[in-house]
């Protein structure tokens, strides 16, 4: 085998492995996206079933819900990476959520848009 049939040889392999590096990667975004969002989009209420703690700051009321105190923590391991996937914030249904420290994740009721005077 000369040289050149060497070379050639070697970037056909090369281009083997590319594509299938390709494929291999659009199958974990894929994924990455699938477990991002929310379980049910047409049913935000999934997320009311968890034991949200009330609480009050400076911007209003709002809830939060500790990993430690939760009740079902597998949803709240996939609200967590939902959050993640969206760099810490998101709305879901009537509420925006975002996450704190570890361990932590927030929500607070959207605030209702006012309808405008008619000019």
């Amino acid at each position: 085998m000369s040289l050149d049939e060497k070379s050639q040889k070697v970037c056909e392999m090369l281009s083997q492995v590319r594509n299938n590096c390709q494929g291999i990667v659009e199958a974990i975004d894929g994924l990455l996206n699938y477990l991002g969002k929310p379980l049910d989009a047409d049913h935000p209420e999934v997320y009311d079933k968890l034991n949200w703690e009330t609480r009050t700051g400076d911007k209003g009321p709002f809830q939060m819900l500790r990993r430690d105190n939760c009740n079902n923590t597998q949803l709240f391991s996939h609200l967590e990476a939902v959050l993640k996937q969206n760099e810490n914030h998101i709305s879901i249904g009537e509420y925006h959520y975002w996450a704190g420290d570890p361990g932590y994740i927030f929500r607070r009721k959207k605030k209702q848009e006012r309808p405008r005077a008619e000019e």
